[in-house]
């Protein structure tokens, strides 16, 4: 028997929605973010703002999804070795504002050992409209190659770093989430 590894894991039983108001208190101000360098293809329009594994609540909030992302890497057949979850990007999304199809793997960086292996997002709020996450999940040829993930205050959703995947413009409200990133050793 073949077990059929997953595309995304998600976890739509909200096993985080006590570290929501703990997620929103550890969040510095928000500022603009762009584009990066390794793709000025694709177009991004939305805040963020960085929190950092210091002082014993964020500890204990780094630890949680570190945790939670071990248990999706496994229960997905992914199995990833995986040792250190970056800091985490809280995102704020306005209305208009999106993440164009993108990947989070870093490729072409020859200075580290580790590489992105493991991305998700929490979403923090639900009282939005538009703001979808996309993944693709299949062959261009595909009519259902890409999944839109109906996700809830508290969900999270986990897929591996080499996905493309994007964040649709919202029409009403703010989209509130928190991204992060869990690094291993680079693919052998």
């Amino acid at each position: 028997m073949t077990v059929r590894k997953q595309a995304y894991m998600h976890y739509s039983e909200q096993p985080l929605l006590d570290l929501v108001e703990d997620i929103y208190k550890a969040a510095p101000p928000l500022e603009e973010a762009g584009s990066t360098s390794n793709d000025p293809h694709n177009h991004r329009v939305s805040k963020t703002s960085w929190i950092l594994p210091e002082g014993d609540e964020n500890i204990a909030i780094f630890q949680k999804l570190f945790d939670v992302a071990m248990d999706a890497s496994k229960r997905a057949k992914w199995n990833f070795e995986a040792e250190v979850l970056e800091p985490l990007q809280y995102t704020h999304y306005g209305v208009g504002e999106k993440y164009d199809w993108h990947v989070d793997q870093i490729i072409d960086d020859e200075d580290n050992e580790n590489c992105r292996k493991l991305s998700f997002t929490l979403l923090l709020n639900d009282d939005f409209e538009g703001g979808n996450l996309d993944i693709e999940c299949g062959s261009p040829g595909n009519p259902e190659r890409v999944k839109t993930i109906e996700l809830q205050k508290g969900d999270i959703v986990f897929f591996p770093s080499y996905l493309w995947h994007r964040v649709t413009p919202v029409t009403s409200g703010e989209r509130h989430s928190l991204v992060g990133w869990i690094q291993g050793p680079i693919w052998k």
